[in-house]
Protein backbone atom coordinates (compact mmCIF):
# COMPACT_ATOMS: atom_id res chain seq x y z
CA UNK A 1 0.00 0.00 0.00
CA UNK A 2 1.08 2.98 -1.04
CA UNK A 3 0.76 5.96 1.70
CA UNK A 4 -0.85 9.45 1.20
CA UNK A 5 1.28 12.08 0.12
CA UNK A 6 0.36 15.38 2.49
CA UNK A 7 -1.33 17.98 0.40
CA UNK A 8 1.15 20.70 -0.85
CA UNK A 9 1.16 24.08 0.99
CA UNK A 10 0.52 26.77 -1.36
CA UNK A 11 3.53 29.84 -1.03
CA UNK A 12 3.18 32.77 1.24
CA UNK A 13 1.33 32.90 4.49
CA UNK A 14 -1.95 30.83 5.41
CA UNK A 15 -5.04 32.15 4.10
CA UNK A 16 -6.16 32.49 8.11
CA UNK A 17 -3.36 34.33 8.93
CA UNK A 18 -4.22 37.22 6.26
CA UNK A 19 -7.71 37.40 7.71
CA UNK A 20 -6.46 37.82 10.95
CA UNK A 21 -4.06 40.68 9.97
CA UNK A 22 -6.72 42.15 8.44
CA UNK A 23 -9.13 41.84 11.31
CA UNK A 24 -6.31 43.23 13.71
CA UNK A 25 -5.52 46.30 11.49
CA UNK A 26 -9.48 47.16 11.60
CA UNK A 27 -9.70 47.05 15.30
CA UNK A 28 -6.54 49.33 15.67
CA UNK A 29 -8.28 52.00 13.38
CA UNK A 30 -11.43 51.50 15.15
CA UNK A 31 -9.93 52.11 18.56
CA UNK A 32 -7.75 54.70 17.40
CA UNK A 33 -10.70 57.23 16.52
CA UNK A 34 -12.44 56.32 19.72
CA UNK A 35 -9.33 57.77 21.47
CA UNK A 36 -8.73 61.31 19.19
CA UNK A 37 -13.44 61.39 19.51
CA UNK A 38 -12.50 61.26 23.15
CA UNK A 39 -9.82 63.64 23.46
CA UNK A 40 -11.25 66.99 24.76
CA UNK A 41 -9.63 70.26 24.00
CA UNK A 42 -9.37 72.15 27.62
CA UNK A 43 -9.03 75.87 26.12
CA UNK A 44 -11.56 75.13 23.82
CA UNK A 45 -13.97 74.13 26.49
CA UNK A 46 -13.35 77.03 28.60
CA UNK A 47 -14.03 79.17 26.35
CA UNK A 48 -17.66 77.32 25.27
CA UNK A 49 -18.21 77.56 29.44
CA UNK A 50 -17.48 81.62 29.73
CA UNK A 51 -19.50 82.11 26.44
CA UNK A 52 -22.32 80.20 28.19
CA UNK A 53 -21.96 81.87 31.29
CA UNK A 54 -22.35 85.19 29.81
CA UNK A 55 -25.33 84.79 27.89
CA UNK A 56 -26.88 83.57 31.08
CA UNK A 57 -26.04 86.10 33.46
CA UNK A 58 -26.78 88.71 30.86
CA UNK A 59 -23.52 90.75 30.92
CA UNK A 60 -22.38 91.52 27.28
CA UNK A 61 -20.55 89.54 24.94
CA UNK A 62 -17.27 90.30 25.87
CA UNK A 63 -14.60 87.12 24.54
CA UNK A 64 -12.15 86.02 27.06
CA UNK A 65 -9.85 84.57 24.09
CA UNK A 66 -9.72 85.21 20.67
CA UNK A 67 -8.22 84.34 17.03
CA UNK A 68 -5.43 86.15 16.00
CA UNK A 69 -4.33 86.94 12.52
CA UNK A 70 -2.63 83.41 11.80
CA UNK A 71 -6.11 81.52 13.39
CA UNK A 72 -4.27 80.45 16.42
CA UNK A 73 -6.80 80.58 19.36
CA UNK A 74 -5.58 82.57 22.21
CA UNK A 75 -7.24 82.22 25.11
CA UNK A 76 -7.74 84.90 27.90
CA UNK A 77 -5.60 84.14 31.11
CA UNK A 78 -5.06 87.42 33.85
CA UNK A 79 -2.35 85.28 35.09
CA UNK A 80 -0.25 84.91 32.14
CA UNK A 81 2.54 88.30 32.18
CA UNK A 82 1.24 89.82 29.17
CA UNK A 83 -2.40 90.30 30.94
CA UNK A 84 -1.10 91.42 33.89
CA UNK A 85 0.35 93.97 32.03
CA UNK A 86 -2.94 95.06 30.73
CA UNK A 87 -5.12 94.22 34.31
CA UNK A 88 -6.15 97.58 34.69
CA UNK A 89 -7.32 98.89 31.73
CA UNK A 90 -9.01 95.39 30.82
CA UNK A 91 -11.19 95.55 34.05
CA UNK A 92 -12.07 99.61 33.45
CA UNK A 93 -12.88 98.50 29.86
CA UNK A 94 -15.10 95.27 30.55
CA UNK A 95 -17.20 97.54 33.42
CA UNK A 96 -17.36 100.48 31.19
CA UNK A 97 -19.02 98.24 28.00
CA UNK A 98 -20.94 96.31 30.88
CA UNK A 99 -22.75 99.63 31.10
CA UNK A 100 -23.21 100.22 28.07
CA UNK A 101 -24.42 97.51 27.00
CA UNK A 102 -22.76 96.87 23.87
CA UNK A 103 -24.04 93.62 23.52
CA UNK A 104 -21.72 91.17 20.89
CA UNK A 105 -20.93 94.73 19.05
CA UNK A 106 -17.36 94.51 20.86
CA UNK A 107 -15.26 91.81 21.80
CA UNK A 108 -12.09 91.84 23.59
CA UNK A 109 -8.86 89.52 23.61
CA UNK A 110 -5.14 89.26 23.68
CA UNK A 111 -2.77 87.58 21.13
CA UNK A 112 1.03 87.65 20.75
CA UNK A 113 1.43 91.95 19.94
CA UNK A 114 -1.09 92.85 22.99
CA UNK A 115 -4.62 93.48 23.91
CA UNK A 116 -7.56 94.14 21.69
CA UNK A 117 -10.91 96.23 21.79
CA UNK A 118 -12.70 94.74 18.72
CA UNK A 119 -15.50 96.55 17.78
CA UNK A 120 -18.08 95.66 14.76
CA UNK A 121 -18.57 97.63 11.92
CA UNK A 122 -22.05 97.95 13.08
CA UNK A 123 -21.36 99.87 16.58
CA UNK A 124 -19.31 102.54 14.24
CA UNK A 125 -20.24 102.71 10.85
CA UNK A 126 -22.64 102.33 8.37
CA UNK A 127 -21.98 99.50 5.36
CA UNK A 128 -19.94 101.12 3.24
CA UNK A 129 -18.71 104.08 4.83
CA UNK A 130 -16.32 105.74 6.82
CA UNK A 131 -17.80 108.61 9.08
CA UNK A 132 -18.52 107.50 12.65
CA UNK A 133 -22.02 106.90 13.37
CA UNK A 134 -23.16 109.71 16.22
CA UNK A 135 -24.47 107.22 18.59
CA UNK A 136 -20.46 105.84 18.09
CA UNK A 137 -19.05 109.25 19.90
CA UNK A 138 -19.76 108.52 23.07
CA UNK A 139 -18.86 104.64 23.42
CA UNK A 140 -15.94 105.53 21.67
CA UNK A 141 -14.88 108.69 23.97
CA UNK A 142 -15.76 106.74 27.15
CA UNK A 143 -13.19 103.81 25.63
CA UNK A 144 -10.85 106.99 24.33
CA UNK A 145 -10.56 108.26 28.43
CA UNK A 146 -9.33 104.88 30.20
CA UNK A 147 -6.88 104.55 27.12
CA UNK A 148 -5.51 108.13 27.45
CA UNK A 149 -4.86 107.26 31.78
CA UNK A 150 -2.96 104.29 30.00
CA UNK A 151 0.66 104.86 28.41
CA UNK A 152 0.67 101.99 26.01
CA UNK A 153 1.12 103.23 22.48
CA UNK A 154 -1.74 102.42 20.12
CA UNK A 155 -2.77 100.91 17.03
CA UNK A 156 -5.98 101.52 15.20
CA UNK A 157 -6.54 98.73 12.81
CA UNK A 158 -9.74 98.13 10.36
CA UNK A 159 -10.51 95.37 8.55
CA UNK A 160 -13.51 94.19 6.28
CA UNK A 161 -14.93 91.04 5.13
CA UNK A 162 -14.22 89.71 1.43
CA UNK A 163 -17.50 91.62 -0.43
CA UNK A 164 -15.64 93.70 -2.82
CA UNK A 165 -16.59 97.64 -2.62
CA UNK A 166 -16.23 100.35 -5.57
CA UNK A 167 -17.36 103.46 -5.22
CA UNK A 168 -16.21 106.86 -5.84
CA UNK A 169 -14.93 107.22 -2.48
CA UNK A 170 -13.73 103.82 -1.77
CA UNK A 171 -12.59 101.82 -5.28
CA UNK A 172 -11.83 98.49 -2.78
CA UNK A 173 -11.60 97.39 0.83
CA UNK A 174 -7.98 99.03 1.17
CA UNK A 175 -9.07 102.42 0.97
CA UNK A 176 -12.79 101.29 2.69
CA UNK A 177 -10.67 99.79 6.31
CA UNK A 178 -7.68 102.27 5.97
CA UNK A 179 -10.00 105.43 6.21
CA UNK A 180 -11.93 103.84 8.77
CA UNK A 181 -9.21 103.57 11.42
CA UNK A 182 -7.65 107.15 10.40
CA UNK A 183 -11.04 108.37 11.33
CA UNK A 184 -11.15 106.35 14.87
CA UNK A 185 -7.55 107.82 15.25
CA UNK A 186 -8.17 111.34 14.67
CA UNK A 187 -10.86 111.24 16.84
CA UNK A 188 -8.79 109.57 19.88
CA UNK A 189 -6.33 112.30 19.25
CA UNK A 190 -9.40 115.15 18.57
CA UNK A 191 -11.87 114.67 20.87
CA UNK A 192 -9.97 112.45 23.94
CA UNK A 193 -6.73 114.10 23.53
CA UNK A 194 -4.34 111.00 23.37
CA UNK A 195 -1.03 111.97 22.75
CA UNK A 196 -0.36 111.40 18.59
CA UNK A 197 2.72 109.94 18.93
CA UNK A 198 1.57 106.91 20.80
CA UNK A 199 -1.23 106.93 17.99
CA UNK A 200 -0.85 104.57 14.08
CA UNK A 201 -3.33 103.64 12.12
CA UNK A 202 -3.57 101.08 8.91
CA UNK A 203 -6.09 99.03 7.19
CA UNK A 204 -6.11 95.47 6.19
CA UNK A 205 -9.08 94.96 3.63
CA UNK A 206 -10.42 91.94 3.54
CA UNK A 207 -6.69 90.07 4.19
CA UNK A 208 -6.91 89.83 8.12
CA UNK A 209 -9.98 87.65 9.41
CA UNK A 210 -10.59 86.05 12.29
CA UNK A 211 -13.51 84.34 10.79
CA UNK A 212 -13.67 82.43 7.55
CA UNK A 213 -15.63 84.17 5.10
CA UNK A 214 -18.30 81.63 4.40
CA UNK A 215 -21.47 83.25 6.31
CA UNK A 216 -23.16 86.23 7.11
CA UNK A 217 -22.66 85.85 10.41
CA UNK A 218 -18.35 85.30 9.85
CA UNK A 219 -18.60 88.34 7.80
CA UNK A 220 -19.99 90.36 10.26
CA UNK A 221 -17.04 89.29 12.96
CA UNK A 222 -14.73 90.14 9.99
CA UNK A 223 -16.35 94.15 9.76
CA UNK A 224 -14.23 95.48 12.39
CA UNK A 225 -12.08 98.01 13.23
CA UNK A 226 -9.41 96.91 16.21
CA UNK A 227 -7.81 99.19 18.89
CA UNK A 228 -4.75 97.62 19.70
CA UNK A 229 -2.97 98.24 23.17
CA UNK A 230 0.65 97.16 22.41
CA UNK A 231 2.90 95.24 25.00
CA UNK A 232 5.77 96.83 25.79
CA UNK A 233 7.85 93.47 24.73
CA UNK A 234 6.59 94.56 21.28
CA UNK A 235 8.52 97.70 21.13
Amino acid sequence: MHKKRPKKQPPGAPLWMTTYSDLTTLLMCFFVLLFALSTVSTEKYEQVAVSLKSVFSGSPGIMYGGVNPLGEEMPFDLSSPINIEFQDVYSEIEAMLAEEGVGVAVEIFQEERGLIISFKEKIFFDIGSAQLRPEARNLLSRVGRVLAADDHDIRVEGHTCDLPIQSKTFPSNWELSTSRATNVTRFLIEEVGINPGRLGATGYAEFRPIAVNDSEENRVRNRRVDILLLSRNNL
